[in-house]
C-alpha cells in the first residue's frame, strides 16, 4: 500500500499532461477527484496553472483558484517537485481568517516589530533584544474556556521553543485548557533540532491530557516535515476558522 494516501495534507502525482497518478486521502477530502489535475482549477486560472507547473523543470511555487468541496473559488498555495516525469504537488488551502483572531495576532506582530527596532538601537542591549523577541513569537492567546492559541513567528528553532516551553506547559495546565492550537502561519523556515524540541513540547503536552492541533503549515513546512524521520502524532488543520470553531 503506498505512503502517500496517508500524507496530512493534500497531495497529488502527476505526469507531464497533468494527469493524476496518484493522490492522499486528504486530497479526496478537500477536491473532488478527477482524472486531470488541471479540472480541479477554476478555468480563468487553467492557463497560469499549466505556465506553473508545466515550465518547472524542479519546482515551483504560485497560488491558483481552485473547486474544492466546500468552494469553486477557493486561493490555494501550490508546491511542486518534479521527479523525471512525475510531479509531486503539495495543496494547502488558505482562509479567511476570523477579524477578532487577525487583530489580536496581527498586535503581535506589530509589537514583535516596534521591540525588535527600538532594542537593536542600543547594542549594550542585544541579548535582551533577542530574549524579548523569542517571548514575542510565541504568545499564548486563550481563545475559548477549553482551547487556546500559540501562534509562532519566525524560525521554528530550539532556542524559540525552549525559551517558551515553561511558559506554555504552565499556562496550558493552569488555565484549565483541553485543546492547545499552534499556529504556523507566521513561520518561515524549519531546522532539525527546532522541530524536535517542537515534537518534544508537543508530547508533554499529550502526556498532560490535552490535545494540541497545528494550524496553517505552509507548501515547505509540509515537505520538510515529511522528510523527518519523526512524525507528529496530531491533527493537521488548514483554517484556523474552522478550528476556532470547532472548540466552540
Amino acid at each position: 500500500m503506498s505512503a502517500i494516501k496517508f500524507l496530512p495534507q493534500p497531495y497529488f502525482l502527476i505526469d507531464r499532461d497533468f494527469q493524476i497518478l496518484g493522490y492522499s486521502d486528504k486530497s479526496r477530502e478537500v477536491f473532488v477527484i478527477s482524472s486531470s489535475f488541471l479540472e480541479l482549477v477554476d478555468w480563468e486560472s487553467r492557463s497560469k496553472a499549466e505556465r506553473l507547473l508545466g515550465n518547472a523543470n524542479i519546482r515551483a511555487e504560485g497560488e491558483l483558484i481552485m473547486k474544492t468541496s466546500e468552494s469553486p473559488y477557493a486561493l490555494v498555495d501550490i508546491s511542486i517537485n518534479w521527479e523525471g516525469d512525475e510531479g509531486h504537488i503539495i495543496c494547502i488551502e488558505k482562509d479567511h481568517r476570523l477579524a477578532e483572531l487577525e487583530s489580536i495576532v496581527e498586535k503581535h506582530r506589530l509589537r514583535l516589530a516596534e521591540t525588535n527596532l527600538e532594542l537593536l538601537e542600543k547594542k549594550e542591549q542585544v541579548e535582551k533584544t533577542l530574549f524579548e523577541i523569542k517571548n514575542l513569537s510565541c504568545p499564548f492567546i486563550k481563545l475559548t474556556k477549553n482551547a487556546a492559541l500559540v501562534p509562532l513567528f519566525g524560525n521554528l528553532d530550539s532556542e524559540l521553543i525552549r525559551q517558551n516551553e515553561e511558559r506554555v506547559l504552565h499556562k496550558a495546565q493552569d488555565g484549565g485548557h483541553d485543546e492547545i492550537l499552534f499556529d504556523f502561519n507566521g513561520v518561515g523556515e524549519l531546522t532539525n533540532d527546532g522541530v524536535e524540541t517542537f515534537i518534544s513540547l508537543i508530547k508533554e503536552l499529550q502526556i498532560m491530557g490535552l490535545h494540541p492541533s497545528i494550524i496553517g503549515i505552509k507548501p515547505n513546512h509540509a515537505l520538510y516535515l515529511n522528510r523527518t524521520n519523526s512524525k507528529l502524532d496530531v491533527p493537521f488543520l488548514n483554517s484556523l476558522s474552522k478550528a476556532f470553531k470547532r472548540s466552540l
